[in-house]
């Protein structure tokens, strides 16, 4: 009498059975890393303190691109290549507090600022903090979506300004991964510079000394007693503005030793190149106000602009800055300052055809 296969599990009797638990298990796992968080490079920043102070509006990318918010487009966000072409539209929003991860754009929206009729105003929150793939640039996941203030990151942590009705702004914290949002610090404090050993801040109440704030324990301990405000680590100072010098500019060493004033006039802005070699600022003394750039080695000023700007940002070798109270753009390099370009990117909007494949534009007189 012939054997028969009853013995055989029940699966192996049913081919398309199997063939169907594969097919399954496969859909598992291909849903699963597309959802899978990218994860970012421990301890890198996701853009420098002194540009978070100016808004964020640039950001360098580890991907050989600059991230910005286009002022040819309301504001929206935009890739450029290092030489300021091949510029690709990355999303709608009106954008700041640009920081850049291995596989994400994080941002603070801040669509309340625009007054044009654009479909940006249909979206359930025109605020908040977002998390855009640059990869699928129509990944686009929300981390809060009310109004934010200063959003700082490092690695794989976020830290960021939420404003809470009938009250000041708080300090978040949050994962990139969207798996964590919680208070850090019931306190106003600009997340500007994180060391990751700690957030380095001016204080807001009864005194401006600068602090470093460990933010696992929530204690704070003092690096600077002085009048304080806008502290950055850059290379191996913390510069800042004195207010006891009417908010000239000053810098202390790492561990606050070496107190130095670097200029004697008022300013309302400014940022320092990572190396150290060069800080440009915006002289506000309501009687002779201009941009200016100095050489910290030799102490040599040169005035890039008369007027009043803004929004100081530096990029590679590059600063931009804009005109206040305008959507006038510029840029220089740092080691051709008085070579002022304007910047002026392509809107990329579905009907618009006014780009160029590249940014410059005119210029701007200047002095020295």
């Amino acid at each position: 009498m012939p054997e028969t296969d009853t013995k055989k599990p029940f699966i192996f009797k049913h081919p398309v059975l199997i063939v169907s638990i594969v097919v399954l298990a496969c859909i598992v796992v291909l849903i699963s890393q597309i959802n899978r968080t990218v994860s970012n490079t421990e301890g890198v920043a996701g853009n420098t303190t002194l540009n978070l102070y100016n808004g964020g509006l640039f950001c360098e990318g580890n991907d050989g691109l600059i991230y910005f918010s286009n002022l040819s487009d309301g504001g929206a966000l935009y890739s450029m290549d290092e030489s300021l072409s091949d510029f690709k539209h990355m999303c709608d929003d009106t954008v700041g507090y640009i920081n850049n991860t291995t596989g994400y754009i994080v941002y603070s929206r801040l669509n309340y600022t625009r007054n044009d009729s654009n479909d940006v105003f249909f979206q359930f929150s025109d605020s908040g903090l977002y998390r855009l793939s640059k990869k699928n640039r129509k990944n686009l996941e929300s981390l809060y979506i009310l109004q934010v203030g200063l959003v700082g990151l490092l690695g794989n942590d976020i830290y960021y300004q939420r404003y809470e009705k009938g009250t000041n702004a708080k300090l978040y914290h949050a994962t990139l991964n969207l798996k964590k949002n919680e208070l850090c610090l019931d306190e106003a404090i600009m997340p500007g510079t994180n060391t990751g050993k700690g957030i380095i801040y001016a204080g807001t109440g009864k005194t401006h000394y600068i602090y470093m704030l460990d933010p696992t324990t929530g204690k704070s301990s003092t690096i600077y007693k002085g009048n304080c405000a806008y502290p950055a680590l850059v290379g191996d100072h913390i510069y800042f503005q004195s207010l006891t010098k009417d908010y000239a500019l000053a810098r202390i060493d790492k561990d606050g030793g070496n107190p130095t004033i670097l200029n004697d006039e008022r300013c309302s802005s400014y940022n320092v190149s990572n190396d150290e070699q060069y800080m440009i600022y915006q002289v506000d003394d309501n009687k002779d106000n201009r941009l200016v750039l100095m050489n910290l080695s030799t102490q040599a000023k040169t005035i890039i602009a008369y007027g009043n700007y803004n929004c100081i940002h530096i990029v590679g070798n590059r600063v931009f800055f804009r005109e206040f109270d305008s959507d006038n753009e510029y840029y220089f390099s740092l080691d051709n300052p008085l070579n002022v370009e304007k910047f002026v990117a392509p809107d990329l909007t579905e009907g618009n055809d006014n780009g160029g494949s590249n940014a410059t534009e005119g210029g701007i007189e200047s002095g020295s």
